[in-house]
């Protein structure tokens, strides 16, 4: 009778042991990956046909706590093939498609810079957008941009019509004060009008 009794202890102490053991926590679940990882973004075409998305973290580099994006690119949805991409892909990226889904609009940022770019999933080319070079010239000398450090930023906002994208700007003027502009962009045409 001690014998049984003896073992159904002994048997009680076990159960509580391993109750207890599993009940802590385990020191592989509790250390935190610390790894900064910035979220894919992603956006479906209005057709659904096409996906565009920065993917990705560079670790790296890093600007004010931000982490650039491994990388920028187009992919058709039928069979993931990548019809355009970039590499390495910012710290900042936005998408803006063209309402039929033939075009999208890429905005890229870095530390002091940002801007455009247009794809073309029908052609599957990228079409570039004017640049700081090409719009200064259109406004008078009292917006000039600074020559060191002009921190220009040409984003697409969206779109006019199918063809016509929309461009908002900024830049530095001499006297440190940010000159603000728009612009649109015929993608046919190639036509630019300043707002």
């Amino acid at each position: 009778m001690k014998k049984v009794l003896l073992i159904i202890i002994a048997v009680a102490i076990l159960c509580v042991a391993c109750v207890e053991k599993e009940s802590q926590p385990n020191v592989e679940n509790v250390i935190q990956d610390t790894t900064p990882k910035n979220e894919t973004k992603t956006s479906l075409s209005p057709t659904g046909k096409y996906l565009a998305e920065a993917y990705g973290t560079i670790t790296t580099i890093t600007a004010g706590g931000l982490y650039p994006y491994e990388g920028i690119r187009v992919l058709d949805t039928d069979n993931d093939e990548v019809l355009w991409k970039m590499e390495p892909g910012y710290y900042t990226v936005d998408f803006t498609w063209s309402p039929d889904g033939r075009y999208v609009g890429i905005y890229y940022e870095a530390r002091i810079y940002g801007e455009s770019v247009v794809f073309d999933t029908k052609d599957k080319k990228l079409i570039s957008m004017p640049t700081l070079v090409n719009i200064a010239p259109h406004y008078s000398e009292s917006v000039k941009p600074q020559e060191d450090r002009p921190d220009q930023y040409f984003s697409i906002t969206g779109w006019e019509n199918a063809e016509t994208v929309i461009v908002d700007f900024r830049w530095s003027k001499e006297d440190g004060e940010y000159f603000k502009g728009q612009y649109t962009l015929n993608m046919k045409t190639h036509i630019v009008s300043y707002k």
